[in-house]
């Protein structure tokens, strides 16, 4: 596991829990778009074909009840870290924060409106490791596209002295990678590092779904972090200092 590029393509480790999530995923996305097919790969790579007609406020309004009701009927966070445990810990220690909600993307073949080059931190903190999860094979422009973090840094450094933000783009474009990653594999990445997708011009639809873990004593980023985080993982050193910090507290308001 090389983590010096700022990400790195990790293969999961339990896939039984990955393809539960898949399956349950794909229920709910033939629920919501009123699809009547009992293939899960013709569901998820020609989505895009169940829905021609439906229109883009519609396609919407029933995106963010399918991101409503993933998050409210899937036990996401327990079937992602399941899939990826062993990764999980090893960068990230065994005492966790995990997003509260899980993010679906919906990106179809020619779709205008790619997640435009961007990165997470100073908003989100830099140590959150971002797990993005496709739930189909992803290559060339079906996947997304980074840029490692010394040419980030670089970019930056030039920005700061040249502030042209067409300039920086296309530069950093220039300097990215498409990251080819299948369904039984997740992409693992710094929210530091700059990211975003292209205009999918291959003739299948990408359907991924994103979340973000942290160790409990990382710094936190310009957001609040209990609005976006919540305990996953506490190690039983952190419940005994976490104990004692607590009967500390109590003695000391008795004595107030």
């Amino acid at each position: 596991m090389d983590f010096h590029n700022g990400y790195f393509v990790k293969k999961c480790e339990k896939i039984e829990s990955l393809s539960v999530l898949k399956l349950q995923v794909c229920n709910l996305i033939r629920e919501e778009f009123n699809i009547e097919c009992d293939d899960d790969e013709k569901v998820l790579n020609q989505f895009h074909e169940f829905v021609n007609e439906v229109s883009e406020v519609d396609f919407n309004e029933k995106r963010m009840l399918l991101i409503k009701k993933i998050n409210q009927n899937i036990n996401f966070k327990e079937l992602i870290f399941n899939s990826f445990k062993d990764t999980i810990l090893d960068l990230l220690g065994p005492d966790l924060l995990v997003q509260k909600n899980c993010n679906i993307v919906i990106q179809m073949p020619n779709d205008n409106n790619p997640s435009e080059l961007h990165r997470d931190a100073p908003g989100n903190s830099s140590y959150e490791v971002v797990i993005w999860i496709p739930l189909v094979d992803c290559y060339k422009t079906k996947s997304m596209y980074i840029v490692d973090y010394k040419s980030t840094l670089e970019l930056y450094e030039d920005l700061e002295k040249n502030p042209d933000w067409e300039h920086f783009e296309k530069k950093s474009i220039e300097k990215s990678s498409s990251v080819p990653v299948n369904f039984g594999e997740a992409l693992f990445f710094s929210t530091a590092v700059l990211h975003g997708s292209h205009i999918n011009k291959e003739a299948e639809t990408r359907i991924s779904l994103n979340i973000r873990f942290k160790n409990i004593f990382s710094p936190s980023g310009l957001k609040n972090q209990l609005q976006f985080f919540e305990k996953f993982l506490i190690s039983d050193f952190v419940k005994i200092g976490s104990s004692l910090e607590l009967k500390k507290l109590i003695l000391q308001n008795e004595k107030i």
